[in-house]
């Protein structure tokens, strides 16, 4: 069992956390939030032995029990494989069943560990982690990255692994399917909540409630006792005020609950607009896209998911002019105005503060800039600072702050919630459900696909054109789409859901795999299963037509 018994933080004279205490039995699955800047990372760090603490103890942890899987890792072999056996005591062959297992290919083990992706780079930090069994894996953001198809892996993993899973992380779709105890880190102190998500949400509105019915009856006796002691400093009950002095400087003053006001992201009235939104035909792309097409309707919401490195943020570039296809035509809708979100922030003069960038786009004057960016929760400071200097969610605010300011009926956002804290997350997500505009949305954000998205579109870039249309809500409208052979359709679809099956199959003879040239077996069965899968779609797409 993990103890921590009023652990406190300082940096310097600043307060990072006081007073953090709870427990975590063996084989447990705790979640830790908070806000960006709360102390989340700090307190992990600490529990890893990276960090030194100012109060409080730790019991139960010790560094040889540990698995710490960080947002950055570094590697320092020449190979793949060479990494994980930097590892003390590692052996290749479980190296290579953990790397199969995690969906990296023969090919891949020689390749050098510092060229791949991101979300590959966190996958590598993740298989050293397990190589030796931790009995208790420490995750910081662990979904940051990966691409839906990774972060289901790692889902699946987490529920199933028998040791303790401690992960800081603001998923909201891995919080609910993965752990059954959220920490929340608040205003210098933490609560431990039992549940998953949306219990957490739940049991947080009614402690909150029961907090400040509890500040207020006490706030009203202060203010009962203070009129009396000064009604009555001299006379007959001078006595009795002095006892009610007392008693107001032995009281143990209740801490005012902070705000449950949620911030509001009001995205407009979308102005009308024709019926076909966009237009996507045949569009080819150097070699990351190939024959795609695709249509967008009026009032539609669409996911735009895909494998990381497919090239979806490409064909966004491309629909908004910033990339010019090889071939293929764009029509844009009549009456149509878009408002882009980029991933990088690119639309963002990272030299001018977020003052002057409202100026010189829109012509704000100082008092409407602030009034704007504070919608958002961006004040005082920050927004004097130069945007470079500007964390990740603050420039996202900076450029949610813009789109909405463009009053655009047609929204292409790439990737809005990286970055940002759950209240940020909130927020977003009941804008983009309240907005009556069409919206084209990439994003690795599943529980907010799960609430916003009317349809997916799967997109396989240059590999495949696969479109996978999913009625997300029963009760949002679906575009008229045309006829198509259904008995067929259901034939394929019966076909994909018996290979997935078999994949899986595959994948947990790979976890039970002792011999290394039944691994190697396995491994290539592993490819053909998933190439056999890309051809079910497409078969299954083309009945569409």
């Amino acid at each position: 069992m993990i103890q921590l018994d009023k652990v406190t933080k300082y940096y310097g004279e600043r307060l990072i956390f006081r007073d953090v205490s709870f427990k975590v039995v063996d084989g447990e699955k705790l979640g830790i939030v908070g806000k960006n800047g709360a102390g989340k990372s700090t307190l992990i760090k600490i529990m890893t032995g990276a960090e030194n603490f100012d109060g409080g103890t730790i019991g139960g942890l010790r560094s040889e029990d540990i698995g710490f899987v960080e947002q950055t890792p570094k590697f320092t072999a020449e190979t793949l494989l060479d990494e994980m056996l930097t590892i003390k005591g590692a052996e290749k062959f479980m190296a290579r069943k953990i790397l199969f297992g995690l969906g990296f290919t023969e090919a891949e083990l020689n390749k050098n560990p510092n060229h791949f992706s991101g979300g590959e780079s966190a996958k590598i930090s993740l298989a050293k982690a397990l190589l030796n069994e931790p009995r208790i894996l420490i995750l910081d953001e662990p979904t940051n990255h990966l691409d839906i198809y990774s972060i289901d892996f790692l889902e699946e993993f987490v529920k199933n692994y028998r040791g303790t899973v401690i992960a800081v992380t603001h998923d909201r779709h891995f919080l609910q399917n993965c752990v059954g105890k959220i920490l929340d880190m608040e205003s210098f102190r933490a609560t431990l909540y039992p549940g998953n998500y949306e219990k957490f949400i739940q049991l947080k509105k009614e402690r909150r409630e029961a907090e400040l019915k509890a500040y207020e009856r006490q706030q009203e006796e202060i203010a009962k006792l203070e009129e009396f002691v000064r009604r009555n400093k001299a006379g007959v009950k001078a006595k009795q005020a002095r006892g009610r002095q007392t008693l107001l400087d032995r009281m143990e003053r209740l801490e005012k609950p902070p705000s449950t006001e949620k911030s509001a992201i009001n995205l407009g009235d979308a102005t009308e607009s024709a019926n076909r939104i966009l237009i996507l035909e045949k569009i080819f792309f150097k070699n990351i896209i190939k024959d795609f097409s695709a249509e967008i309707f009026k009032g539609e919401k669409v996911g735009l998911i895909g494998r990381n490195g497919v090239g979806k943020s490409t064909l966004l570039k491309i629909i908004v002019g910033e990339l010019k296809a090889d071939s293929g035509e764009i029509k844009i809708g009549n009456r149509v105005k878009i408002g882009y979100l980029s991933q990088g922030h690119e639309e963002l003069n990272e030299n001018r503060t977020p003052l002057e960038e409202l100026n010189y786009e829109f012509g704000l004057t100082e008092g409407q800039a602030r009034s704007e960016l504070a919608k958002l929760n961006l004040f005082a400071q920050v927004v004097e600072k130069p945007i470079k200097d500007l964390s990740g969610g603050e420039k996202t605010r900076v450029a949610l702050t813009k789109l909405i300011l463009t009053g655009a009926n047609f929204l292409i956002l790439d990737e809005p919630t990286n970055h940002l804290d759950l209240p940020a997350r909130e927020a977003i997500e009941s804008a983009l459900q309240s907005f009556d505009g069409t919206i084209l949305i990439v994003t690795h954000d599943r529980y907010l696909l799960d609430k916003v998205a009317t349809r997916i579109i799967e997109f396989a870039g240059v590999e495949m054109k696969r479109l996978k249309d999913e009625k997300i809500k029963s009760d949002k409208k679906k575009p008229s789409a045309p006829k198509f052979n259904e008995q067929a359709v259901e034939k394929i679809e019966a076909q994909i859901k018996m290979a997935e099956m078999e994949l899986k199959m595959i994948e947990h003879e790979i976890n039970g795999a002792t011999e290394p040239q039944k691994l190697s077996e396995l491994a290539a069965a592993h490819e053909e299963k998933i190439a056999e899968i890309d051809e079910l779609y497409t078969r299954w797409e083309e009945l569409q037509c």
